[in-house]
């Protein structure tokens, strides 16, 4: 028996014998359930009182339905402290005036937290919905899926992540925002997730309909990713090591740790990346008779070093500063031969490429609490610069085999990011919920292309100007935002609606070879409502009618004028036209709890005006070249379902598993497209031992038509495995990924020139990690200072 229970245990006769013979004194009773409305047996139910000097007066435990009951409960005013394996700790006051005082129904959360260094984690990740979105909190079952957050989210129901690219997209749309700890960052979403551990992710928020609280940007929505927070007492420190094996090999490590005094929590880590990866394919033209054979591999390293610390000033009070620095660097060699079936003449096209990224966060955020739960004022700052260098040399023989194109080009660019937000809760009593705040931001991008590749062009006057492609391009954008929030629930009933105002100032100059200078402005005011509405059909089924309006502005990427990559046959072009997109989301769902799992099913509807697209067209100069625009649609549908299921038949089996369909309908003046894609995934965990489990992962992505031709079938399946030892703070994983060498892209297109492309990538690979958590104590431990503060910096997050 630990000291911990003999120390309870003793209090408990003590309070007995006190208290017995009082007549003030009454009966406190309550139910404690999970984020999803399950009782939760065996949690530690303590009352102490309140000042500098707390003293237990009572406790006890819940039952296996998580009803408590403590008798003899001196009248005043208490502390309650609830404490239960695998959840942060919960404290709330408490008043003992009747002989009988009823807590209702207390919700514990569900972050993960360290115990004695080692991982308390849920064997299967759950599955939930909240008024305006739906939250998977991570288990081994998830965290084995992948070394990063890339592989944990792919397989998350209505989430897709490019293998080529790390593109991730959301219901079959790239147009979705990521989010860390609810902050975007300045760091690309597919480098950030390769460099965020899988085992870093406590829960991952799904937010398809945003409120008017969030940034209106992302067409399908936000993906926020929550990382754990070291919350308890003392000093905590993680070690994380895998190898990945495919065509070539890869590394990855990680370090985190803090130390939390009770006054102060000081956090730190650093995450590296390294290795080659292969990515080829083939592109046959049956119109120009050209055949394309690719294949390119790149070296890069990347690292990210955060460090900061949680200032609790005072139990309502708290201050977090931290900064977060990104390092990366990669060479790549690659080639684009091409096969010119005509004449049979083979043409080697070759090029190596040397980069550099580095991106620096400065963040500041003060949190005031005003003395009752959901009643504080959030002030966030954060600055983001970084600054890029590109180098590529070409070696092109296509298309003159006698005077081979050899030239280079040289990109340098920056960025400057500032965001400021003021944000007020306040949960009236007896009454609604009340959020409003007040945001600023500022984008600053410059971007620069030197090229000393030689082209020309024919002039309206039937003259031959010659030509280099370089480019010079600045843009900035100012965006000023309001939004206010207003929920409520009665009974069974609940209810949020908002809007969100914003002005934003935008401008961009440039100079293209040989266009010449250009400028673009635009000043605009729109305004996003939202609304939330939820009826509880019976305890544990719930059906949910959301809407919200949304905007995605063009990236920088799309509207730069610099080809964003190009082979001898095609190329990427932004836009600086480029519009913003609008889009009005309606979405139906109906969540049903049952004895060991959970049935979500969600219907949506999403109309697009102005939708940005990415769209093939001819070179107007050389026919054989084919250039990847981005251009606005007129307009566009979606609709489609999702049901997602969660399950567990036996103690030693659970499953987690999903279905989606959409139908995309693209219009372009007279041109229209209908595309129906559709995915299944299912994700065992396999209980075999006490410290052994075995995960199965597999997925199947159908065929669907888009604007210029059709995608084939997809399909994996993934093994993979997890042993803990050394009393639960070390594990063992390893893991298969696409272990039949199925899961290749290949496209039919028909627009504008028909042909066939195949794409490959280091798709089946073998994966072993390891990871090492350990920690110790410091002094005894504040509750009430941590439970109250929960600072967003100390965690792993980026």
């Amino acid at each position: 028996m630990s000291l911990r229970k003999i120390y309870l245990m003793l209090f408990l006769f003590s309070t007995v014998w006190v208290f017995g013979n009082d007549d003030k004194s009454g009966q406190i009773i309550g139910v404690v359930q999970d984020g999803a409305g399950h009782g939760l047996p065996f949690v530690s139910v303590e009352i102490y009182t309140k000042g500098e000097t707390q003293d237990l007066i009572s406790g006890g435990m819940t039952d296996e339905n998580g009803n408590f009951q403590i008798d003899d409960v001196p009248y005043g005013e208490y502390e309650l402290v609830l404490m239960a394996v695998g959840f942060a700790d919960k404290v709330q006051d408490i008043k003992v005036s009747a002989p009988k005082n009823d807590l209702g129904v207390i919700k514990l959360g569900n972050d993960v937290v360290m115990l004695e260094g080692a991982e308390i984690r849920a064997e299967t990740s759950q599955y939930r919905t909240e008024i305006d979105k739906r939250v998977v909190d991570v288990g081994k079952d998830l965290v084995s899926a992948g070394a990063d957050a890339a592989a944990v989210l792919n397989n998350i129901p209505s989430v897709s992540v490019d293998q080529q690219t790390g593109q991730l997209s959301l219901r079959g749309n790239e147009n979705v925002k990521v989010m860390v700890d609810g902050k975007p960052s300045n760091i690309p979403a597919a480098q950030l997730l390769k460099q965020l551990p899988s085992n870093a992710i406590a829960k991952v928020e799904i937010i398809t309909n945003p409120s008017a609280k969030y940034e209106p940007e992302g067409n399908s929505g936000i993906i926020n990713i929550i990382t754990h927070k070291n919350k308890r007492q003392g000093y905590n420190v993680g070690l994380d090591l895998g190898y990945t094996q495919g065509d070539n090999s890869r590394h990855n490590g990680s370090v985190n740790a803090n130390i939390n005094t009770g006054s102060f929590n000081f956090f730190g880590n650093y995450n590296a990346n390294l290795g080659k990866n292969r990515f080829h394919g083939t592109v046959t033209n049956y119109e120009t008779l050209l055949d394309q054979s690719f294949d390119v591999i790149n070296d890069n390293t990347s690292q990210i070093f955060k460090v900061g610390f949680d200032w609790f000033i005072s139990d309502k009070t708290a201050l977090t500063l931290y900064t977060s620095h990104y390092f990366y660097k990669g060479e790549g060699y690659g080639s684009s031969n091409v096969l010119d079936n005509s004449n049979g003449i083979f043409y080697e096209n070759l090029n190596v490429n040397d980069g550099t990224y580095n991106n620096h966060d400065y963040s500041l955020n003060f949190k005031q609490d005003f003395g009752k739960e959901d009643h504080h004022i959030v002030l966030d700052a954060i600055y983001s610069t970084s600054e890029n260098d590109d180098f590529r040399d070409y070696n092109n023989s296509f298309p003159d085999l006698n005077a081979p194109h050899l030239y280079n080009e040289t990109r340098e660019g920056g960025n400057d990011n500032t965001r400021i937000n003021l944000d007020y809760t306040n949960q009236i009593v007896d009454g609604g919920k009340i959020e409003a705040g007040l945001q600023f931001r500022q984008e600053k991008t410059e971007s620069k292309m030197n090229s000393t590749q030689n082209l020309s062009y024919i002039n309206d006057q039937g003259e031959i100007v010659n030509y280099q492609p370089d480019v010079n391009y600045d843009f900035t954008r100012d965006i000023y935002s309001a939004y206010a929030n207003y929920g409520q629930k009665f009974g069974k009933f609940a209810m949020q609606l908002g809007v969100r105002a914003e002005q934003v100032v935008e401008g961009s100059n440039y100079n293209v070879n040989p266009t010449g200078a250009g400028k673009f402005e635009n000043d605009y005011v729109e305004f996003y409502p939202s609304a939330f509405l939820t009826y509880d059909i019976t305890e544990r089924g719930q059906i949910a009618l959301n809407y919200s309006r949304r905007v995605d502005r063009p990236g920088v990427n799309q509207l730069t004028p610099v080809p964003e990559w190009s082979t001898v046959t095609m190329q990427s072009l932004g836009n600086p036209e480029l519009k913003p997109q609008f889009t009005n989301s309606y979405e139906l769902g109906y969540l049903q709890r049952f004895k060991g799992g959970s049935l979500n099913a969600t219907v949506f509807y999403r109309k697009v005006n102005d939708m940005i697209f990415r769209y093939l067209e001819t070179d107007e100069n050389d026919p054989r070249i084919t250039n990847q625009l981005y251009i606005n649609y007129d307009d566009s549908e979606s609709y489609g379902l999702e049901l997602s299921a969660n399950y567990r038949p036996a103690k030693w089996w659970s499953f987690n598993s999903s279905f989606d369909v959409f139908s995309n309908k693209f219009y372009l003046g007279t041109e229209e497209s209908t595309g129906t894609p559709w995915n299944f995934r299912i994700n065992n965990n396999f209980s075999l031992l006490k410290n052994l489990s075995l995960q199965n992962f597999f997925m199947y992505r159908g065929k669907f038509k888009f604007v210029q031709g059709e995608m084939q079938p997809m399909w994996r399946m993934d093994l993979g495995a997890r042993y803990t030892f050394m009393d639960g703070k070390a594990t063992l994983s390893a893991r298969v990924s696409d272990i039949f060498k199925t899961f290749k892209a290949e496209v039919h297109l028909d627009n504008p020139t028909p042909g066939i492309g195949k794409f490959h990538w280091e798709s089946h690979t073998l994966y072993v990690g390891f990871s090492y958590n350990f920690g110790g104590d410091v002094r005894k431990r504040n509750i009430q200072q941590e439970s109250h503060q929960q600072a967003p910096g100390g965690g792993i997050g980026f």
